[in-house]
């Protein structure tokens, strides 16, 4: 399977094409996204930036199964945004993604993080996917990080592909932070191909960057 692919069989649900969105609101959404400054350099170095506009997804997925199949979600607001970085981290391919839902209303974001928080134990397990090519064996895990500024949870989920053409197995791992601010949901994801695991300062840093990446969108 492709990076790419693998990013979005591990990424947390959502299709990635769809119509644009109001101008005006993409623009000063932008200025609010995460930048290559913000990347902590656990991750390594910005090499790419991508910003984009256009409708995420109908609704905010936190988990899939190794098959695809979404296990926890709400309905997403039409107003949605997104920043792709890639990075230089040795010999690992590394992402670091903010996705950014924008309700009509704080008490609109409020119940969507309350309803997903409340539900994110339902994404806890393994499950794997056999097919022609690579097979995936999947092990998420959810938590939250009390006492922060913002009330938030994570998404970890852990994949090992084996067989097909692949000559040794192969790992990947993807956290993802949601954080409720203002009237915003704000995802923020590290992605690590070659690897089964953050690093302890990787896990650290990815929970820093949430923080300053939801406080962009306190009203």
């Amino acid at each position: 399977m492709r990076i790419r692919a693998a990013v979005i069989a591990l990424a947390t649900a959502g299709s990635l094409v769809a119509t644009m969105g109001p101008a005006l609101a993409a623009g000063s959404a932008e200025q609010r996204m995460l930048t290559k400054q913000d990347v902590p350099a656990s991750f390594g170095t910005p090499t790419s930036y991508d910003f984009d506009a256009k409708i995420i997804g109908k609704a905010i997925g936190i988990c899939d199964n190794a098959s695809g199949q979404t296990l926890v979600s709400v309905a997403a607001p039409p107003k949605q945004f997104l920043v792709d970085i890639e990075t230089k981290n040795k010999r690992t391919y590394t992402d670091v993604m903010e996705r950014v839902y924008q309700f009509e209303s704080e008490a609109k974001a409020q119940d969507a993080f309350t309803e997903l928080s409340g539900k994110m134990s339902a994404c806890d397990g393994t499950s794997t996917l056999k097919q022609g090519g690579p097979n995936l064996k999947q092990t998420v895990t959810t938590g939250s990080y009390p006492g922060g500024q913002y009330q938030d949870f994570w998404v970890n989920v852990s994949g090992t592909w084996t067989g097909g053409d692949l000559k040794k197995p192969s790992q990947t791992v993807l956290r993802a932070m949601y954080v409720q601010a203002g009237n915003a949901l704000i995802e923020t994801v590290a992605y690590v191909n070659g690897r089964s695991a953050l690093t302890s300062q990787q896990i650290d840093d990815l929970a820093d960057l949430a923080e300053v990446l939801a406080g962009r969108w306190v009203s």
